[in-house]
């Protein structure tokens, strides 16, 4: 009796210890977004706002750089976890660009997924990201699905902003890629968010305008060059306008 009691008490320490490392993971995540940024917010409203802006700054660094380092973690979740928090500080949490790169690379697809998505959300490299958003789009977990389709819908709308400071190469790369996510979206046998094909759909309709409008352009240019009367100056051996 003393044996099974004891077999017991084992069990349910370890099963205790998990479930306290896997709320204090939790909580920790949890908390990196709102309450930093409660302190940045309440830093405006108070007359030491230097020193509470620097320990807002400070308090992020640290939440970076500990999610960081749960990217390495054994656990799974932890990295998906960790991975999803960082995408949700956008561009607080760019210093993690290059070791959400590495987990581009991980083993576990929803990590590879959940990483991808964080790079578009903090405007990194979405070149090398894309495919796996693309194929976060066909994952069986709705959430994965809504964070990727939500992320590709914000670059979407990124490149719309900047649209005419695109080269022409820029932007009909942008245009072949966006016409790919619309056709894996359509394909996808799972629920995509309609407000996020619907936002891509009108991204990418915008960029076509401005892709017709500087192909017209380039074409009203050569005409006009062209209509130009041009004279031989016999003195200097060039045509003259």
């Amino acid at each position: 009796m003393k044996s099974i009691y004891s077999n017991f008490c084992v069990k349910a320490s370890a099963k205790i210890a998990r479930y306290r490392l896997a709320s204090s993971i939790s909580l920790t995540l949890l908390c990196f977004s709102s309450p930093l940024l409660n302190i940045a917010t309440a830093s405006a409203q108070t007359p030491n706002n230097n020193n509470l802006e620097e320990t807002a700054i400070e308090g992020i660094t640290d939440a970076v750089s500990t999610l960081i380092r749960v990217l390495r973690s054994e656990n799974v979740e932890a990295r998906i976890n960790a991975a999803r928090a960082l995408g949700g500080m956008g561009t607080q949490a760019k210093i993690a660009q290059p070791a959400l790169m590495v987990a581009l690379n991980d083993k576990q697809p929803r990590v590879r997924y959940t990483a991808a998505t964080a790079i578009a959300n903090l405007g990194g490299d979405i070149k090398i990201a894309f495919p796996q958003l693309l194929e976060a789009l066909q994952s069986e977990s709705k959430w994965i699905r809504n964070d990727a389709a939500y992320a590709l819908s914000n670059v979407a709308l990124n490149l719309q902003t900047i649209a005419r400071q695109l080269s022409a190469k820029e932007l009909n790369q942008a245009i072949t890629d966006f016409e790919k996510t619309l056709e894996v979206m359509e394909e996808s046998e799972f629920e995509i968010p309609p407000q996020a094909v619907k936002s891509i759909d009108n991204c990418l309709d915008y960029l076509k305008r401005e892709r017709l409008k500087s192909i017209g352009m380039g074409i009203i240019a050569v005409l006009a060059l062209t209509a130009i009367p041009r004279n031989f100056c016999s003195a200097c051996g060039k045509y003259m306008i």
